[in-house]
């Protein structure tokens, strides 16, 4: 199995006397007891929440932007090509003189040619191979600059851009970063004119199907986006707080599949993902479907795309009254309910007896 953590908690535990001293950051951080050794020496970003909240459950401290320097870099970057590498161009910014940048991946993330490149940007480097990932780490040493140029370049293609032929902002790591993807043109292809009243968003990404909402259903008074990724709730807010509409989104850093809280909702739209990190998950449609029914009202409807193959048509039959497939294209699904057959459990009675005013 691979576990890129496990190979860089066997790293640091091999090289204990790296940052002995000063702050350290943890980049798209993960809890272990490894972390115990930093105690409030210990920094960690993570944009994802669920991963956050678990960093937070674990009584780790949570960062966002944070403002170097640290003596220590630890990274366990993203997947996406150009999002690594302005993780590592951005970590190199942050480390003191004399700092170590470490960080792990999965063999078949193309571990063994991310080695090779940072070992061509900083010089020596060492590495470890465990878990079938591998682990390497170098120095920013006094008199000894990596190549600027390339964390240049880095620094450039990793961050927020005009994308689409400038229409959109994104960013590398997102979901469908530089293109609109089949299955969400699908679906605001085949929404229906009439969406009014509160309106969801789950799964808002940088914001393409709520853009639809804002400029074509007029009779909306107020639209929730919620995503798990805090990039992608960045993106969206740029893209969509230009959109001339009096209705002015509110956008929510949240994992879904927690559910939606006290937030009711005449419509909900979604295009929910199904990859828990690299791993396929369909339960979390299911746990989206769940959400949107728990907070919708009973006359609610809820619209969603996904893939032709993924079996939600059983869970909308378990959770709404009546369900129906709207159209079917390019592997993809539009599905649409109503009559939500989740009912908000009943307040509880307060004790004691109810005061009433006496009538003069």
């Amino acid at each position: 199995m691979q576990d890129p953590f496990a190979a860089l908690t066997l790293a640091l535990d091999n090289q204990p006397d790296l940052a002995a001293e000063g702050r350290v950051l943890f980049m798209r951080a993960r809890p272990g007891v490894v972390l115990d050794r930093f105690q409030a020496r210990l920094f960690c970003e993570q944009p994802y929440k669920p991963w956050a909240s678990a960093l937070e459950a674990s009584g780790l401290r949570i960062v966002r932007g944070s403002e170097g320097p640290f003596s220590m870099v630890l990274l366990l970057p993203e997947r996406q090509r150009q999002a690594m590498h302005a993780d590592m161009a951005r970590a190199y910014d942050l480390l003191s003189p004399g700092g170590t940048l470490m960080m792990a991946l999965p063999n078949d993330w193309g571990a063994k040619r991310t080695e090779k490149l940072l070992a061509g940007v900083a010089g020596n480097i060492d590495s470890l191979s465990k878990h079938r990932s591998r682990v390497f780490w170098a120095r920013k040493e006094d008199g000894q600059p990596w190549d600027e140029d390339t964390l240049d370049q880095w620094r450039r293609e990793g961050g927020l851009q005009r994308m689409m032929d400038g229409r959109f902002w994104s960013q590398p790591g997102l979901f469908s970063w530089n293109r609109i993807d089949d299955g969400s043109q699908l679906l605001v292809n085949h929404l229906p004119a009439n969406i009014s009243g509160r309106v969801a968003d789950l799964g808002v990404g940088w914001g393409f199907i709520s853009d639809h909402l804002l400029r074509n259903c007029h009779d909306i008074d107020s639209l929730d986006g919620y995503d798990a990724d805090a990039d992608a709730i960045e993106a969206a807010r740029r893209n969509l707080g230009i959109i001339p509409t009096p209705v002015r989104p509110r956008l929510h850093w949240h994992d879904v599949t927690t559910g939606l809280g006290e937030a009711k909702f005449d419509w909900v739209i979604t295009n929910p993902p199904f990859h828990e990190g690299r791993a396929a998950d369909p339960m979390l449609g299911v746990r989206f479907i769940t959400a949107a029914a728990q907070a919708l009202v009973p006359t609610g409807q809820l619209w969603l795309v996904a893939n032709r193959h993924l079996p939600y048509e059983h869970v909308l039959g378990e959770t709404f009254e009546e369900h129906r497939s709207v159209a079917e294209s390019h592997g993809f699904k539009v599905l649409a309910a109503t009559g939500s057959k989740i009912r908000p459990a009943p307040s509880p009675r307060r004790k004691g007896k109810w005061k009433t005013k006496r009538k003069r």
